[in-house]
């Protein structure tokens, strides 16, 4: 049975932990701790080494060289918080959040917090009643599904799974995601003095200004999204700038739409910059993958049912966002993202409730056989 204190507890306990992406080492020693105590044996890839952090994936499975299980993941870091030694979390009868103070970083310390929970019902019947499970708990999801994308799928024995990292309602799973760009965009023009001999410069910020203006952004289709998101220019103030940079992305759930828009974005920088004289050129860099579930996958019907034996109606979902969950499709494997109630998620007025927790919980349970 589900011991809903300790998923209270244990969640609470994780949301105090200060863990911004590459940060996460101190989440990765409770996780360490907190699997010891079941007698388990946590696994960690170089992930560190090779993307950069304190920590890499850690990798649980139980029972070890049983049949095929099934494979749940969750992150450790979080959006960027105001707070180094402890963040400072309330809880207010069913409602846990910081008054405004900080991110709870409930994303993805719900997720987190529920494996582990699932984890010790699973050793706590003894094996005898749950499935195999294989939980991953990743880094750096908030950088670009960084971690998720360098570990070795080849370590799984599971071939469908749970991405427990959903701000969506309980009873909903994302079942599609989009594709995603980042693009850098570089503007090269002339550099001259501003007072003495500005006609011989030719100034990129102005360049980059006119490529700016004509690039599509904001939502362009019910499929598609772009938007400009950094720009860097210039120096001293009396000189006539001769580089300018901007940076963006673009997400469609259609390949063929993404490769339009690209399309149209490249024609735009060329033509915007020659216009002002100056050079333009893009780089584009592939995040993930999009992917898309059939409600027939094996996960999609297990959720179904279990949500159906907890008096949920499912519903299937689609988002523009991504996550570990595109990475994970992306390999060759099957999962969805599981809703979890997160509220205003990556902002100081994030909240959780533990109502919402123990229901998620209890889903999970059904679908790896905890709960009858």
């Amino acid at each position: 049975m589900i011991n809903e204190e300790r998923l209270a507890n244990t969640f609470v306990e994780l949301c105090r932990i200060p863990s911004p992406s590459g940060k996460e080492g101190r989440v990765a020693a409770y996780i360490r701790e907190w699997i010891s105590t079941l007698g388990l044996t946590v696994e960690e890839d170089d992930a560190a080494i090779a993307i950069g952090g304190e920590v890499g994936n850690l990798f649980v499975r139980y029972p070890d060289g049983q049949s095929e299980p099934l494979f749940f993941t969750a992150h450790m870091d979080t959006v960027q918080v105001p707070f180094e030694d402890e963040i400072p979390v309330i809880i207010n009868k069913d409602k846990v959040y910081t008054a405004g103070r900080s991110p709870l970083g409930g994303d993805d310390k719900a997720g987190v917090a529920v494996a582990l929970e699932l984890l010790a019902n699973a050793v706590e019947s003894g094996g005898r009643r749950s499935r195999p499970l294989e939980v991953v708990f990743t880094v750096q999801e908030e950088q670009g599904v960084r971690g998720a994308t360098y570990f070795d799928a080849g370590r799984l024995m599971a071939t469908q799974g749970f991405i427990l990292d959903g701000d969506t309602p309980v009873g909903t799973a994302i079942r599609q995601s989009s594709y995603k760009y980042r693009f850098y965009i570089n503007v090269e023009g002339r550099s001259a003095h501003a007072a003495v001999e500005p006609e011989k410069g030719i100034n990129a910020i102005k360049a980059l200004g006119s490529v700016i203006a004509a690039l599509p952004t904001g939502k362009l289709d019910e499929d598609s999204v772009a938007n400009l998101g950094l720009i860097e220019g210039g120096g001293v103030i009396n000189a006539v700038p001769d580089k300018a940079r901007l940076v963006g992305e673009l997400r469609s759930l259609r390949p063929d739409r993404l490769r339009e828009i690209q399309q149209e974005i490249e024609e735009a920088v060329q033509r915007e910059a020659a216009k002002n004289g100056a050079t333009g050129s893009i780089e584009w860099v592939e995040l993930y993958s999009g992917y898309f579930v059939p409600d027939d996958a094996p996960c999609a019907r297990l959720f179904a049912q279990a949500c159906e034996a907890e008096g949920f109606t499912v519903s299937y979902l689609t988002t523009l966002g991504g996550g570990d969950a595109n990475a994970f499709n992306n390999k060759g494997l099957t999962c969805i993202v599981f809703g979890l109630g997160m509220e205003a998620i990556h902002t100081n007025e994030e909240y959780m409730l533990l109502s919402r927790l123990d229901q998620s919980a209890r889903i999970l349970h059904r679908i790896v056989g905890l709960l009858v």
